[in-house]
């Protein structure tokens, strides 16, 4: 049942639905947001905790009226007036039942006593956990074609994404057994935030949009799984990334993978939200400022924050809506690790001066002087 599960409604009313849900030892816990058509500057909440794992779970939880992109209640006076000639729920009873098909959500909807609405829906998951349906591109096989081709592209167009294996794009969070994002946003950051603070020089004020996107990217760089996916604008940094480690055990012949996305179209058709909570899914593109982070600079980096799990899904859906392809790959073999290793380094793309410090000097000089 744990996941991150989505779908529409029909009927008398017409939205959205998500449901986060993480998986515990012993239950679930999780998040219900609903996105009624019309309504579209609040959102219907339902927080909820199961006592075991079975597949079928009824709860019974009291419905919270919340703005979007926030977590600050509603007053019911506020609703009222906004809206005299609507019914705005309190509570809920719901059922979810996990089935071949999906997430089944049958509810209904009380104030104080008395039904006011029912839904039945069955949510789906997306494909994050499968095989990447990303075709590289056919003409680029070698890491010289590779370097023809990235010569020839607009300048300042695309950012890349450089990964050693071929899985799909996924953040670090989304790869872990949770899903709640307003457990992350709400609970992990603030308590992250009080032991970071006495390590760092600089005081994060999580209030302010930009030094809040700075510390996720801090923390996403030292190792905490964030939404956060990290890009560069160079596609030799990504390429660095995608071979820089050696696996443990040498196996079959395989192949690295370097993403390239369209940042200027997406940024052109699709508006940028920093919020993760209380939204409809979205992926954005951020360059938080490099506070605590001097790695971010040499790396060119920036990021992209998404609230969705399968991400490679909802790119493709959003290009095809729009007829255009937002993301594309490379594939290069991975025999060619010691050749593109050298002539990264020719070009000043090696761990000394990508990772500023002692580690990076090391593993620069470590692959000088025993090889890649």
């Amino acid at each position: 049942m744990k996941g991150q599960w989505q779908g529409k409604f029909g009927g008398y009313a017409t939205g959205n639905v998500t449901v986060e849900i993480d998986d515990n030892e012993h239950d679930y816990s999780g998040r219900a947001c609903i996105f009624q058509d019309g309504i579209n500057q609040y959102v219907f909440v339902v927080e909820f905790r199961t006592t075991d794992k079975a597949k079928v779970q009824h709860i019974r939880e009291r419905i919270s009226v919340q703005r979007v992109a926030s977590t600050s209640v509603v007053e019911i006076e506020e609703l009222q007036q906004a809206f005299p000639n609507v019914f705005f729920p309190d509570r809920v009873e719901l059922t979810l039942t996990l089935t071949r098909k999906g997430l089944r959500a049958a509810a209904s909807t009380y104030v104080g006593a008395h039904l006011v609405g029912n839904l039945d829906v069955v949510l789906t998951s997306g494909s994050a956990d499968k095989r990447s349906k990303l075709t590289p591109d056919r003409r680029i096989k070698t890491w010289e074609k590779f370097k023809v081709d990235v010569g020839r592209l607009e300048p300042d167009r695309f950012i890349f994404r450089g990964q050693p294996v071929v899985n799909r794009l996924r953040s670090s969070f989304h790869r872990t057994n949770r899903r709640d994002l307003n457990r992350f946003s709400n609970t992990d950051i603030p308590m992250l935030h009080g032991m970071v603070s006495s390590k760092t020089r600089h005081y994060f004020d999580l209030r302010d949009n930009i030094q809040n996107a700075s510390f996720w990217n801090l923390l996403q760089h030292h190792g905490y799984p964030t939404p956060l996916l990290d890009w560069t604008h160079s596609p030799y940094v990504a390429a660095y990334f995608a071979y820089r480690n050696k696996p443990a055990v040498d196996s079959e012949p395989r192949r690295i993978r370097i993403f390239k996305f369209d940042r200027v179209a997406w940024q052109n058709d699709f508006l940028t939200l920093s919020s993760i909570v209380n939204v409809m899914p979205h992926f954005s593109i951020l360059a938080p400022i490099s506070l605590e982070n001097p790695r971010a600079l040499p790396q060119q980096a920036i990021c992209s924050i998404t609230t969705v799990d399968d991400v490679e899904s909802y790119l493709d859906m959003c290009g095809k809506l729009r007829n255009k392809t937002y993301l594309s790959v490379y594939e290069l073999p991975y025999t060619e690790r010691g050749a593109v290793l050298s002539d990264l380094r020719l070009m000043g793309v090696a761990a000394g001066s990508l990772f500023p410090g002692i580690d990076g000097a090391c593993e620069e000089m470590r692959l000088k002087n025993f090889g890649p």
